[in-house]
């Protein structure tokens, strides 16, 4: 009697999950068209981009400033290790932000809501910059850069997690503020340079005054970007990281963030 009754409740839940998992996809499927275009120019721009950001940082690191990298031999990986674990935190926080201004008018079908547009957003920028990041750490293997395969995958995926949930977090926090306040987005992508600048993507806490490094170690980024670099370089302990603050910090942005979006919701979806 209780199996009879649990397999209709049992078959809902499928069905539900199934439906949700098709929408999501077709949203997925539509971002990368209006995201990327649809010829494959796009794409190779993705992969493009994130390069040329990271041969202008080896220029000015190693061939205009001369300064030998604090871990390792190759100042290619040190950056790019920097560079990943920082802006896969921060492509997922600024693409999930415009969920909702860049597809005001899907919200009008009734099957769409606007986690599932944030869901879509999340998976598709954090896969293909995890993606990109796959070729360029590749490429450098390739020519002879023997660290750039992590000795420990897990502690890799671990940052990683964390850096893609902490810009979820902080993207659905920005779709309500934006709601109130228009000029927020502006505010956001100018605050964005200081806390690249303060994450420790071209150095390591340790070389960092003590008194100022006390600050620094509140932004939950610079945890992630320890996180990942331990994955690399195994002999780099980490001393100032602290995973539960930054295990803390991204639940609560995504607590944060969902509770926003319950309270703003109205103001959200009303157009700007």
């Amino acid at each position: 009697m209780m199996g009879s009754r649990s397999d209709p409740d049992r078959n809902m839940w499928r069905l539900a999950i199934r439906n949700q998992v098709r929408i999501v996809s077709t949203l997925i499927r539509r971002e990368m068209v209006s995201h990327f275009g649809e010829s494959r120019l796009g794409y190779l721009w993705a992969l493009l981009g994130p390069a040329l950001q990271l041969g202008g940082v080896i220029v000015v690191f190693d061939l205009i400033l001369h300064r030998k990298v604090p871990l390792g031999r190759s100042t290619a990986l040190f950056v790019l290790t920097g560079f990943v674990s920082y802006y896969l935190f921060m492509k997922t926080a600024t693409y999930v932000s415009g969920a909702i201004t860049g597809n005001r008018g899907l919200l009008t079908l009734p099957p769409i809501k606007p986690y599932d547009l944030i869901c879509a957003r999340a998976i598709l920028e954090a896969a293909t910059y995890s993606f990109v990041a796959f070729i360029m750490f590749v490429v450098l293997f390739l020519v002879g850069v023997s660290d750039a395969i992590p000795s420990d995958i897990l502690t890799v995926i671990q940052a990683c997690a964390l850096a893609v949930c902490l810009g979820v977090g902080i993207g659905m926090i920005n779709i309500v503020l934006n709601g109130y306040l228009h000029w927020w987005m502006m505010f956001f992508y100018l605050w964005s340079f200081p806390t690249w600048m303060l994450s420790g993507v071209w150095f390591l806490p340790e070389q960092v005054p003590e008194g100022l490094r006390e600050w620094m170690l509140y932004n939950p980024v610079m945890h992630i970007v320890m996180l990942f670099r331990m994955g690399f370089y195994p002999d780099y302990k980490g001393v100032y990281l602290d995973v539960p603050y930054a295990v803390a910090c991204a639940a609560g942005a995504v607590a944060i963030g969902m509770a926003a979006m319950k309270v703003g919701y109205r103001r959200v979806l009303s157009p700007l």
